[in-house]
């Protein structure tokens, strides 16, 4: 999916700013017809990052989680 460069930006930028041990729906984060795009923008942020930028999804892809980097 092709993600625009000002959505993903949005998407690290408030991913940056989480907090540890804050988690967060999906459908509370991104409008229904965005949470595919959502969604893949956060996979990016955890490629690119070191220790998966302290960001993992629950089993359905419904939530995220910021945990402590070690």
């Amino acid at each position: 999916m092709d993600i625009p460069e000002s959505y993903t930006k949005a998407v690290f930028d408030f991913l940056d700013h989480a907090k540890p041990g804050e988690s967060f729906l999906i459908s509370r984060l991104a409008k229904k017809c965005n949470t595919d795009r959502f969604i893949d923008a956060v996979k990016l942020y955890i490629q690119s990052r070191d220790w998966d930028g302290g960001i993992e999804f629950n089993s359905d892809y419904t939530k995220i989680r910021k945990f402590e980097v070690p």
